[in-house]
């Protein structure tokens, strides 16, 4: 190999290149190093909810080392954390600075007792002072409630009424409360059907009644029930019975 002149051209070429590698690697961690790549910038985009104290709060905490060094992939998983933050993605600004962009939940409406849901039918934790319908089902039945309470916004839209609240109970049976704050059980089984069909019978049967709509019971198969103001559950169930089946 020692006689090989261009077998040796060709190692002296290598050794050259892996000696001015090792060179660079060291000049760029030297570099890295150096406080002008320290961060001194870090800019939120899309934050209404989030608060400025919130980001504060990670930036001092969570973002660890300089321009070079900082994990991006940890600054995101602390931002998600934060109420109201969906989704976030970082990047780097040369040569000093992070750009956080924050995707935020946007509430659809009050999910159970303690939680609210996005308009994606997910779940999350956060405040809101915001006038929203309120939801409630079992755990995974989001999405199919938030449905539901479009289809029977659909329906009532025909009265000029929304529902502010929709139920599925444990046992499967649907019910909601109108903008009015009438009541209404929809049992288990066709409750678009059922709601339609009272919905195209309310003007006949609201001229029939002698005080304000409290309630309707859709579960009967061949009628309504009506509970009206001022009447006590036992006598008015009886009386409605007989007029739901009538209409």
């Amino acid at each position: 190999m020692w006689d090989d002149e261009a077998a040796l051209a060709r190692l002296t070429r290598l050794t050259l290149w892996g000696v001015a590698a090792l060179l660079l690697w060291a000049a760029l961690v030297v570099a890295s190093r150096m406080p002008m790549f320290d961060l001194h910038e870090i800019r939120i985009v899309g934050a209404h909810h989030v608060t400025l104290k919130q980001a504060q709060l990670v930036v001092r905490q969570r973002i660890v080392g300089n321009f070079f060094s900082v994990d991006l992939a940890a600054v995101r998983a602390a931002f998600i954390k934060l109420p109201w933050a969906r989704d976030a993605s970082v990047k780097r600004h040369w040569p000093d600075g992070l750009e956080v962009m924050l995707e935020e939940h946007r509430a659809l409406a009050r999910w159970n007792d303690d939680a609210l849901l996005n308009r994606y039918g997910e779940v999350f934790q956060a405040a809101t002072d915001q006038n929203l319908p309120h939801l409630s089902g079992p755990a995974g039945s989001e999405h199919e409630v938030v449905q539901a309470w479009l289809d029977y916004g659909k329906t009532l839209a025909v009265l000029k009424r929304y529902p502010v609240s929709v139920t599925l109970n444990d046992r499967r049976s649907w019910s909601l409360v109108m903008d009015n704050g009438v009541s209404i059980e929809l049992g288990r089984d066709q409750t678009n059907w059922r709601l339609a069909r009272w919905v195209s019978l309310y003007p006949a049967m609201a001229a029939q009644l002698s005080a304000p709509l409290v309630a309707v019971d859709l579960r009967y198969p061949k009628g309504f029930a009506v509970r009206v103001a001022g009447s006590g559950s036992d006598s008015s169930s009886h009386t409605a019975q007989k007029q739901g089946k009538s209409l």
